[in-house]
């Protein structure tokens, strides 16, 4: 562990490598119920193990700069399933379906190598649905409850069946959500995910 550590330099760097040695602790980390609808212009895309790094800068409505970094696949592996797969760009302006990580007082309790999650003035997600440019909804990291992202997008209902009817890796990870505690606790959220998988074209089992 200090090994990895010790390998790493730069603020993004240093990240990713803090990012591989509590990966396996990721589940504990976020709230997959809370989304985050955020949209900004991409600064700079780390393709690292295990999760690559896109940092977004979005302008807010009182012309200051947020700074956001989303967290990812890792790029080597998914690649070789998907070619299609959109690799960020410097310059674009992308959109993602979100979740934060727990607040810092939540994430001390797990121990001191979860404290620090950020570099300052950025704030750090895991990205789930990406939105390209050309306005195309992607997988991106199979965290967080999908159906948390539809209900709280202005999207029409159509524009996410297409969404998990066209995406493999989309509708293989709503399925596999159906049945955890997060849905089945939420007596409307649960009823938006039969809703949904009534609606879709291939069911889940």
């Amino acid at each position: 562990m200090k090994k990895l550590l010790a390998v790493c330099s730069g603020t993004l760097v240093a990240i990713a490598c803090a990012g591989a040695a509590r990966a396996h602790h990721s589940y504990l980390m976020y709230d997959p119920t809370m989304p985050l609808w955020i949209k900004g212009t991409v600064v700079r895309f780390d393709n690292v193990d295990p999760h690559s790094l896109t940092r977004l800068e979005e302008r807010t409505a009182d012309g200051q700069i947020r700074s956001w970094i989303v967290e990812g696949p890792a790029l080597r592996v998914r690649i070789r399933s998907d070619p299609a797969l959109h690799i960020p760009q410097v310059g674009e302006v992308l959109e993602f379906c979100a979740f934060p990580y727990k607040s810092p007082e939540e994430l001390a309790k797990l121990g001191a190598q979860f404290a620090t999650r950020s570099p300052p003035n950025a704030q750090q997600v895991w990205g789930h649905v990406m939105v390209t440019p050309d306005a195309e909804k992607r997988a991106w990291n199979p965290h967080g409850i999908t159906a948390e992202c539809i209900r709280r997008s202005t999207d029409e209902r159509q524009v996410w069946l297409k969404f998990l009817n066209t995406d493999e890796q989309a509708r293989a990870s709503f399925c596999g959500q159906r049945r955890s505690a997060a849905v089945q606790s939420n007596a409307s959220l649960k009823e938006l995910v039969e809703e949904i998988d009534r609606a879709i074209d291939d069911p889940c089992d």
